[in-house]
């Protein structure tokens, strides 16, 4: 498809973008979405915008923007990849989870973290063939547990000292500062109960809510999809891996 119409999601106004105006109509409703910024632009816009993503690094120093390819100093780059059609779109499923009777996608990662100075203890556990079995021996006890998918393991996760996953759609399962210290990759669904303390839950860096003592969730992937844009010109996994390590 041949882009006419864009969205543009912003971290602030780059000087360069005024070319995306020449080229395009800038509407809400746009066949496709420009994330100009760094990751937590691209998480906005993947809230906002149902359909296909660029991610753009906007090259502040503060900004990793690790799933970009291209600096808002590609724009002419940019403009022409769209408009010529020269471009693919890569999907990733979401994470879904289920809390206290609500479904909800998240595109980063869910994180259960104590809700006070207090250890919170919870058991996780996974479903094998419809039965549920202890993913861990024991009651994990720590700061608490982040679940990523291969989109947001370079975020939370990463910086908890969990796996980055490359090529494929899986979940990484990393404790935070816990008695465990094992990360687990695997695509099962995840069952987790608070069983002494409190904690919060988030997804994405939004609250959920408070869990305490026999409250639970869920997070498995979810069957909505994240649709990233990718022109032809594309970093190696290595040159992103060279920049998380010098961030």
């Amino acid at each position: 498809m041949r882009v006419k119409r864009i969205k543009i999601v912003k971290k602030r106004d780059y000087p360069e973008v005024g070319k995306l105006y020449e080229s395009f109509e800038v509407c809400e409703d746009g066949e496709v979405c420009l994330a100009i910024g760094g990751d937590g632009t691209f998480l906005e816009a993947a809230r906002e915008f149902e359909g296909p993503i660029l991610p753009i690094r906007g090259g502040e120093k503060d900004s990793l923007g690790f799933h970009a390819d291209l600096t808002v100093g590609d724009v002419d780059e940019i403009i022409k990849g769209l408009k010529g059609n020269s471009y693919s779109v890569e999907e990733h499923p979401k994470l879904k989870i289920t809390y206290k009777g609500g479904i909800y996608d998240a595109v980063n990662d869910v994180v259960l973290f104590r809700a006070n100075p207090k250890t919170i203890h919870c058991r996780v556990y996974y479903y094998e063939n419809g039965e549920r079995k202890p993913l861990y021996p024991k009651d994990l006890r720590g700061d608490g547990i982040v679940f990523s998918g291969q989109i947001g393991s370079t975020a939370y996760n990463f910086f908890a000292h969990g796996p980055i996953i490359h090529g494929v759609d899986t979940i990484a399962v990393t404790p935070i500062s816990a008695n465990y210290k094992v990360s687990i990759v695997s695509g099962k669904e995840f069952y987790v109960e608070v069983t002494k303390n409190v904690g919060s839950i988030e997804y994405d860096g939004v609250e959920l809510g408070i869990l305490s003592k026999g409250e639970s969730f869920t997070v498995r992937k979810s069957d909505k999809k994240l649709r990233i844009i990718r022109l032809r010109r594309r970093e190696s996994f290595s040159e992103k891996l060279a920049r998380l390590h010098t961030f």
